[in-house]
Formats: structure tokens, sequence, C-alpha cells
């Protein structure tokens, strides 16, 4: 069963019960949203269109030659085949696709 935590709504007084997984806080402590380029080995920390840090991978402020394709607004919608999705932490990047192993079926 997994644990659950009620979240305040802002500006309601409605309470939500949102399982969460508190298990995985201390793995995920320390890991930044980040892109590589794997030919150049060229990393990117994912930024908000401000500038700052961002909490999931937004492509506002990656290198113009990592983007193929814009929106209508001239926001970044597709990045080039190189360009890999991962995490920073100290020790350098870690792509997400060599982490995670699915089961295969049987």
């Amino acid at each position: 069963m997994s644990p659950k935590v009620e979240n305040q709504m802002p500006n309601t007084s409605r309470k939500v019960s949102t399982p969460v997984i508190n298990n995985l806080k201390p793995v995920m402590e320390g890991l930044i949203p980040a892109f590589r380029d794997s030919e150049s080995g060229e990393v990117h920390l994912s930024l908000e269109q401000n500038g700052t840090l961002s909490t999931d991978h937004s492509f506002f402020n990656l290198p113009s030659h990592w983007v193929s394709g814009v929106n209508s607004l001239g926001e970044p919608m597709i990045l080039i085949p190189s360009i890999e999705a991962g995490y920073w932490r100290s020790t350098g990047f870690i792509a997400i696709a060599k982490q995670i192993q699915l089961p295969l079926d049987s």
C-alpha cells in the first residue's frame, strides 16, 4: 500500500490525497534535469524561459544548433537525434535511457 500525503490546494479548503513514493527522494536528490549531445559530449542543464534551473526537461535556452524544429512562437519543440535527456549529478551526466531497464515479456 502506498503512503499518502495530504496537500492543501491553493486558495481552496479542499484537501487532496496523493500517493507518494517516499523512498525515491534520496535517489532523486541532487539530480538536475539536463541534456547531452552524444556526439560531442556537450552537456547543458535544463533551464526555464527566465534562465532559472528547471525541475523538468525543458527545451528553453538550449543551444540553437541542438534544435531541429520550433513551434509558431519560435519555441524549441524538436531536438536533433544526437541529443539525449538525462540528469546531471556532481559525478557527471546520467542518461535516462541507459538507466531504465524494463523487464522483457516472456
